[in-house]
Parts: structure tokens; C-alpha cells; sequence
């Protein structure tokens, strides 16, 4: 009966779910799982347009509604895509109501090397979700069907409290700067499930002693692991505290602890001070710090953890971006490199050390929830290099890959997930993200690809070969919709306002009536804008409305609206008449 009855709420949702479908999951946060997303995020954070701590996820979006700073006229052509993406999301976030999303995923060969991506890990899924979003309340209920399971990961209640935000459930968490993983808290494992309190708005100390920290974020969460370990039953706490204390510098520090079950003692202090050996209790470090070089935006990120600290694993990664302008129908890029190395004392390469990581006496089962490493997805003693990237087409549109190679479970420690023996690997994979509409009609998100993995034992001498392809679908629809938050007064911030464009009416208006406006000392937008200026004045739009919006370089956008003129005009007779009009008028 109770399986019957996960099969009719699959079905409902997924018939539901086909009136309408919506770019994002209704939540309060940005959720560890759209590249896409992250990259907008990063890419106004980088350019100084928003200026709030982005190594803890979730992130509230009203958070980045608040803090978004760079009028519209002040961005460039990169940042302005990002921003119309992250405005769009978060005039979605502003609705409240009940939504339901339905997803199905099936693949050949799952890929064990989880990143920051929705990463299909099981050969066949199928679930549903139900939403209720208020101004104060978020309400999440997940039923996904896997072979032999039934999961109810990622479902919570959360309650706003002034700058706080409580949850109770699981939600998906990333701690660290890294694309391709993170030591501390990944999305490799299931989200666990527990109680969690989340700071809201990253808003600096008001204290001029402590001003110097910057806009931070803040998380608490403890919940409880599997009962079918060798200690039952046992605690998971973390903590982390990650702030900007300058525009191109973040920090973080993390504290993550195993503790408590069926066998051990609970002392909740004796686990935060690690006294007697209380637990599994980890510490990390990391940073990111961005530049603009030679006119070229990259940034260095880097992760240490240890339990003790001397015993520190280590990644560290590059990353670059930037705008596509040479090829039609791409806007832009982002490529890291990433190497890590999740053996205690990485920097000593030493393979006494080999069986130290993610690892604890008492704990023996290790730093895992569901038989898969909360942090790093490649588990203890590996050693990773990974080459990745991700491609924004017209639409939001994404084209991602990633190459990882290296080594597993050098010490062949039993005791570790991945591989049982020293294993080298090859991982690839390449995926294509779209949005599908049938005339206006709308079909869903996919998310389609393939991948090959190649497994060398070096213990056995035996090898693997897994081919994999995959496809991912989800559709979304809102059954009531009601305003629950309002981040207008934001957003109207950044969008020129009509006082600024009045403003710019009366500088034009002060032209002397003898003399003519000089377009070769104006850049193209200030000419598109007198043009736009203009043809609404004098009730012609029609070759303006006829103009693509999407990112051109300027020969480009000159062209266009040349062609587009019926009359045999071309856009400097245009000019002309513009020119002249304005020196005629008061």
C-alpha cells in the first residue's frame, strides 16, 4: 500500500507538472546544483556589482537581491547577461504559493565523480516535490523513487527569524570555493538530515572594531548518520564562518565533528573544545582570491582540512572567464583546472600516512553518510587533476564538461568507498543543458550527455572500461501563486531609473540650437540610446523593435539596424536626422 501510494503521487506530479514549466526549483536559496546560476553569480560578485560571501551554499536570494550594487549603465556586456538571468530568478523567488516539480533521470553507468552539478548518480530515478513558500515559512516535501528505494532527501521545514533562517530536514550543502569538489561538505552523499540554522543577509559588523571583516555568512547544522555503522547511530555537527574582508579576497573556516552514538558519550562541549578524543573532529581552511590581469579576469581558490590539522588534505584550483563575442550564439565561458590530494600531510607526499584520511579510530567507517564521503568524491588517499568548463548560449543554454584523472586509494585501504585497491582513472564527461518549447508551449528542462571512465588496477593488474550516457528531465508548475517577498525596491536600484533618464533629457536639452551632437565622440550605446530616444519621440519604433537584444559586437548591431531600414536610409541618414533634430529642439 505504501509503495502504491509513492506511485500515484509520482504520477500525479509528473501530469501536473506538464501546464507549466519554470527555470528554477521554488526555494528561498540558490541550491549546490546549477552551474549556470553559480557562474552569473560569480561573474557580478568578481566585478564588484555584488559584493556578499558565495563559498557557503545555499545562498539566500534575498541576500543578492539586497546586495547588488552596479547601476545597469555601469556594467559591461558580460555582467549585464548574468544580471538579466539573476533578475529573472529572483522575480520567480519573490512568488510564494504551492508548486510541485517533477523529475525523472536515467543513465548507463552513474557517474562516481560527483561536481557542482546535478550530477545523475543513480541508473534510474523518478520523483516528485510539493513547495509552500510564504514571506517566513518554506515548505519542501521529496519523494524519489530509486531501484530497491524510496528517499526523501531534501525535504525540510524552514522558519525565518529575523536574520536567521531555522531548517529542519536535509537540504543540499557546498562548503568550499572549488568547481569540481569540495573537502568539507559536497553534494556527493545524501543531504543529511537534522536541524540547521543559517544566517540570512551577509550584512558587515556595525562595530568599527569588527567593520574590518566585511560582509560574512554564517551556518550551524548537526543531524544523525546511519544506524548500520560500527558505531550507531552517531552525530554529524558542522560549522563555518566565511567573510569578505576586501572585494577580490574570501575566506572561510570550517569545523566539521562525528561524534556521540549508541556506544560513545554525547558531550556536546567536550566534541566543540576536542577534548579526550571526543570524535571525528575535522578542521579546514580556504580562500579565493580573484584579479584582473592584462585585462584578463582569473582567480586562485584553494581548501585544507585535517583532523588533526597537521594532517591537512589539500585542493587547490585556477579559474578563468569571460565574454564570447566571435562566435554567434555564445555569450560567454568559464574554464578551472583543480588538483587535490586527500592523503593526511599532502604536502609531504607520505604514504605512512596512507589510511589517516577522512578516517578516525573510534569512528572507523569513516567521514561517510550513505556509504559515499561527504566531502570529496573521490574518498581518502586520492590523488586528482581535473580540467573543466562550461559554455552560456543564446537562451541560457549550457554546454559543460570536465576531464578528471589520477589516482584512488593509493594505501588500498580497504575501508574506502571508491575503489577496495590502488586504482588509476580517467574520467570525462560532457553534458548539454536546454530548456525545450513546443511552439509556445513549454516541455521542460534536460539535461543530456555522456561520459567514459577507465579503471586500471594496479593491485589486480585488471582493467575497466564504462561507457556512460545520460538523460536528466524536469518540469515544474504552480498551483497558487501569491507575492511573498518583494525585491523591487532592489532591483530598482540597479535598473536606470526614469529619473536618471529625465536627467539625460535635460543634458540633451541644453545643446546649443546652432550646433550639432558629435557621435564620434560617443560611444555606440550612447548613440543606440539617443536613436532609442529619438524614434520614441516621434512614435517610430519599428526598427528598434526589430533589433536583437542578444550580446553583438558593435560592427554587428550597426549592421542590423542598417539592414532593417525600408525606406533606403541608411543608419548614417538616420544619424543625420537625429543630429539635426536635436539641435532644433528646446
Amino acid at each position: 500500500m505504501k509503495m502504491r501510494l509513492h506511485k500515484k503521487f509520482i504520477f500525479i506530479a509528473c501530469v501536473l507538472a506538464l501546464i507549466e514549466v519554470k527555470p528554477l526549483q521554488a526555494s528561498p536559496w540558490v541550491m549546490p546544483d546549477n552551474l549556470l546560476i553559480r557562474h552569473d553569480i560569480q561573474i557580478l560578485v568578481d566585478s564588484g556589482a555584488l559584493n556578499i560571501p558565495i563559498s557557503t551554499w545555499p545562498i539566500a536570494w534575498g541576500d543578492i537581491a539586497y546586495n547588488l550594487t552596479k547601476n545597469e549603465s555601469e556594467m559591461s556586456l558580460i555582467e549585464i547577461a548574468s544580471f538579466q538571468r539573476i533578475k529573472e530568478a529572483l522575480i520567480d523567488a519573490e512568488m510564494g504559493g504551492l508548486s510541485g516539480q517533477t523529475d525523472i533521470k536515467v543513465t548507463k553507468n552513474p557517474n562516481p565523480f560527483t561536481w557542482f552539478n546535478d550530477t545523475v548518480t543513480y541508473t534510474k530515478s523518478a520523483g516528485a516535490q510539493s513547495t509552500f513558500l510564504s514571506k517566513n515559512l518554506a515548505i519542501n516535501l521529496k519523494v524519489e523513487k530509486i531501484p530497491g528505494d524510496t528517499l526523501f532527501n531534501e525535504s525540510y521545514l524552514s522558519i525565518a527569524r529575523g536574520n536567521y533562517s531555522i531548517d529542519v530536514g536535509s537540504k543540499k550543502r557546498w562548503w568550499g570555493p572549488g568547481w569540481g569538489n569540495s573537502l568539507v561538505l559536497s553534494t556527493n552523499a545524501n543531504a543529511i538530515k537534522g536541524l540547521a540554522i543559517e544566517r540570512t543577509f551577509s550584512d558587515p559588523f556595525e562595530s568599527r572594531f569588527l567593520k574590518w571583516i566585511g560582509p560574512w555568512d554564517f551556518s550551524i547544522m548537526t543531524g544523525e548518520l546511519n544506524h548500520s555503522r560500527t558505531v550507531p547511530d552517531p552525530r554529524f555537527f558542522g560549522m563555518r564562518f566565511d567573510f569578505r574582508p576586501i572585494p577580490t579576497l574570501e575566506l572561510g573556516l570550517s569545523r566539521t565533528s562525528i561524534f556521540c552514538g549508541e556506544t560513545q558519550s554525547c558531550g556536546f562541549t567536550d566534541m566543540l573544545l576536542d577534548k579526550d578524543d571526543s570524535g571525528y573532529n575535522s578542521v579546514s581552511f580556504d580562500f579565493r582570491s580573484s584579479h584582473l590581469i592584462n585585462e584578463t579576469p582569473l582567480a586562485f581558490y584553494g581548501q585544507v582540512m585535517g583532523e588533526p590539522f597537521k594532517d591537512s588534505m589539500g585542493l587547490f584550483g585556477f579559474e578563468t572567464w569571460g565574454l564570447i563575442d566571435s562566435f554567434t550564439g555564445l555569450e560567454s565561458y568559464r574554464v578551472f583546472i583543480e588538483a587535490s590530494s586527500t592523503s593526511c600531510e599532502f604536502y609531504k607526499n607520505n604514504s605512512s600516512k596512507y589510511g589517516c584520511a577522512y578516517r578516525n579510530d573510534v569512528y572507523v567507517d569513516g567521514y561517510q553518510y550513505d556509504n559515499s564521503n561527504i566531502g570529496h568524491s573521490s574518498d581518502g588517499d586520492s590523488i586528482t587533476l581535473s580540467l573543466g568548463g562550461i559554455l552560456v548560449a543564446n537562451n541560457s543554454q549550457l554546454i559543460k564538461s570536465k576531464i578528471t584523472m589520477g589516482q584512488l586509494n593509493r594505501g588500498s585501504v580497504s575501508s574506502y568507498q571508491l575503489k577496495e585497491n590502488r586504482t588509476n582513472f580517467f574520467n570525462f564527461m560532457l553534458g548539454y543543458n536546454f530548456d525545450l518549447y513546443w511552439f509556445d508551449i513549454p516541455l521542460g528542462s534536460f539535461d543530456l550527455g555522456l561520459g567514459y571512465d577507465i579503471f586500471k588496477d594496479k593491485v589486480n593488474n585488471s582493467s575497466e572500461n564504462e561507457p556512460r550516457v545520460y538523460l536528466a528531465w524536469s518540469n515544474s508548475t504552480d498551483f497558487s501563486q501569491e507575492k511573498a517577498r518583494d525585491f523591487s525596491e532592489y532591483l530598482e536600484l540597479i535598473e536606470v531609473s526614469e529619473e536618471d533618464k529625465l536627467l539625460a533629457s535635460e543634458d540633451n536639452k541644453k545643446v546649443k540650437k546652432d550646433s550639432f551632437t558629435d557621435f564620434g565622440n560617443l560611444d555606440l550605446f550612447e548613440i543606440i540610446d539617443v536613436l532609442d530616444q529619438v524614434s520614441i519621440q516621434r512614435g517610430d519604433t519599428s526598427i528598434l523593435a526589430k533589433v536583437s537584444t542578444s550580446i553583438q559586437s558593435a560592427d554587428n548591431i550597426i549592421s542590423e539596424i542598417d539592414s532593417l531600414s525600408k525606406d533606403g536610409k541608411t543608419l548614417s541618414d538616420y544619424l543625420g536626422l537625429i543630429d539635426s533634430t536635436i539641435s532644433q529642439r528646446n
